[in-house]
């Protein structure tokens, strides 16, 4: 995958500079670099991102195996009660690099050598190890964040169903029940009344 431009978390390496052995790396976001990731994340905050990494030489040096784990603390906003909620995100990563491939237009062209996916082609030269952490922590986020014990009970847009669970509930004459409000009435209030909270 192509790095986007002004990386906010990058850690270039040469394949040249790995050796035989590879190389072992301990990488981490200062606080700047986790402000810019958390925008792009689309985050309230990034506490904490840091991780352990391998570089290993394949295949003469043609190829370059990325592997690790990482660590991090993010911040984001519950989607039923609006407050920030921390997260703890553990993760392991790993790819293959292929280096006589450079920013191919065609990625058809790249061959995969170990059978399972298309190897990332290098990056001005460099394999950016902070960046491949920054694209599996996107991976690794909770698309719905919401806070420890919150439910979306009484937030149900459907009809209800009669306590023996073999229909929908109604009254004598047929009519099935009103629907319950839609969650986004339940958010209004939930907005009206820390509005209400600030201005006292």
């Amino acid at each position: 995958m192509t790095a986007p431009e002004g990386t906010e978390f990058s850690r270039p390496i040469t394949p040249e500079s790995l050796g035989e052995k590879g190389k072992v790396l301990s990488i981490e976001a200062n606080a700047d670099e986790r402000s810019r990731l958390a925008r792009r994340l689309g985050l309230d905050g990034l506490e904490a991102l840091s991780a352990e990494i391998r570089l290993s030489p394949r295949r003469g040096g043609r190829m370059v195996r990325l592997e690790g784990t990482f660590k991090a603390l993010v911040r984001q906003i519950c989607v039923v009660t609006l407050e920030p909620v921390e997260d703890h995100i553990e993760g392991s990563i790993e790819r293959i690099y292929d280096t006589t491939f450079e920013g191919l237009e065609n990625e058809d062209e790249i061959i995969d050598m170990d059978g399972d996916e298309p190897p990332d082609p290098l990056i001005g030269g460099k394999i950016d190890a902070g960046e491949a952490v920054a694209e599996q922590l996107a991976l690794e986020i909770n698309p719905f964040p919401r806070k420890k014990g919150t439910t979306f009970a009484g937030y149900s847009a459907g009809p209800t169903r009669d306590k023996d669970g073999g229909g929908v509930s109604g009254d004598e004459t047929g009519k099935t029940a009103a629907p319950s409000a839609s969650p986004f009435v339940g958010l209004k209030k939930l907005t009206n009344k820390l509005k209400k909270t600030k201005a006292e």
